[in-house]
Parts: C-alpha cells; sequence; structure tokens
C-alpha cells in the first residue's frame, strides 16, 4: 500500500459541520483512509486532532453500465481519429 498525500483545506465554521472531499478512485483497488481535523483558534493558531481511526476498504469492479458508457465513449473519440 502506497500512501498518498491529499490535502483538504475548508474554512472552519460552527458545529455541527461536514466536509466532503471528492476522489475517483480506481476500480479493484485498494485503499487506506484516516482524517483528521483543525479548527483555528482566535489567536489565530490551528488546534489539530489526533488521526482518526484508518479505514481500510477494497473497491470494486466496474458495473456493466460504467463499462458501456467506456466504450461508447471510446467510440466515439475512434471514430473522430
Amino acid at each position: 500500500t502506497q500512501d498518498v498525500p491529499t490535502k483538504l483545506v475548508a474554512k472552519a465554521v460552527p458545529l455541527p459541520m461536514t466536509v466532503r472531499g471528492h476522489w475517483f478512485l480506481s476500480p479493484r483497488t485498494e485503499y487506506s483512509v484516516a482524517v483528521q481535523t483543525a479548527v483555528k483558534q482566535s489567536d489565530g493558531e490551528y488546534l489539530v486532532s489526533g488521526w482518526s481511526e484508518t479505514v481500510e476498504f477494497c473497491t470494486g469492479d466496474y458495473a456493466k453500465e460504467h463499462l458501456a458508457q467506456l466504450q461508447e465513449k471510446a467510440e466515439l473519440i475512434a471514430g473522430r481519429m
């Protein structure tokens, strides 16, 4: 497993809040995810949490409908070449 550095910067807002990150995941790939939170304090410094529990998961294969969409796009591009 390779660590991939990612940085998500969000403006601190009063709780409750949700920060959503969007990543394009590859099929049939194992991933490990852990998060940290940072809250800007009145003195300008950030209060940073410890790392969350690491969640490990594996993505599945492409669904048939997604393969059909990829094939359609490939055929359109091949037709233009």
